[in-house]
């Protein structure tokens, strides 16, 4: 028996260049999900919008993350680099609730 919780680990990127990635196939975000799970869904795409469209400020992470715990706004505000594409992992627990 395993007492480890099952993890998900989700990758995405904060854009810190002027230009969008995405923008050639006229897209404003990465368009592919990064673990499939339908309940991050909605949070996937605000985390997608990070490595889309340039950040301009640490105003415009906080809006595009809004509903998401401060303290993991605050981290990616942290690692946002303005002039470059950083790369974020984050693993957590796939279910919140205890069974």
């Amino acid at each position: 028996m395993n007492d480890e919780p099952e993890k998900v680990t989700i990758t995405f990127s904060i854009n810190g260049t002027d230009t969008n990635p995405y923008a050639g196939w006229g897209l404003r975000q990465n368009p592919f999900p990064k673990s499939g799970i339908a309940e991050l869904a909605a949070g996937e795409r605000q985390l997608s919008s990070l490595g889309g469209e340039p950040i301009k400020s640490e105003a415009d992470i906080r809006w595009r993350l809004r509903g998401f715990d401060a303290v993991f706004v605050e981290r990616v505000v942290g690692a946002w680099m303005p002039g470059y594409v950083v790369h974020i992992t984050i693993t957590f627990p796939r279910s919140r609730h205890a069974s």
